[in-house]
């Protein structure tokens, strides 16, 4: 599992263009500075922290630090129960 704080804390060591004083689990990232490479950057971090790989389809509906915990979390959820079936 994977928490805000966790993402916040990639955000910041990714080294994007985000608003630091605004970044919190409900801000749209690309409202508060990201751009389409610092969202890819999130995204990697993401990937390598979790050892998962994320679509780029379902990159859309990742918008918010909210967005991305839940994708997250449900994705691990989902590939332990598959695990334990």
């Amino acid at each position: 599992m994977i928490s805000a704080e966790k993402v916040i804390d990639l955000i910041k060591e990714a080294g994007t263009g985000v608003d630091e004083s605004k970044l919190n689990p409900s801000a749209v990232l690309t409202d508060i500075g990201a751009d389409s490479l610092d969202m890819m950057s999130i995204i990697l971090a993401v990937q390598e922290a979790t050892d998962l790989e994320i679509p780029d389809e379902d990159l859309d509906g990742l918008r918010t630090v909210n967005d991305i915990v839940v994708y997250v979390n449900e994705r691990i959820s989902g590939a332990t129960k598959s695990e334990n079936a």
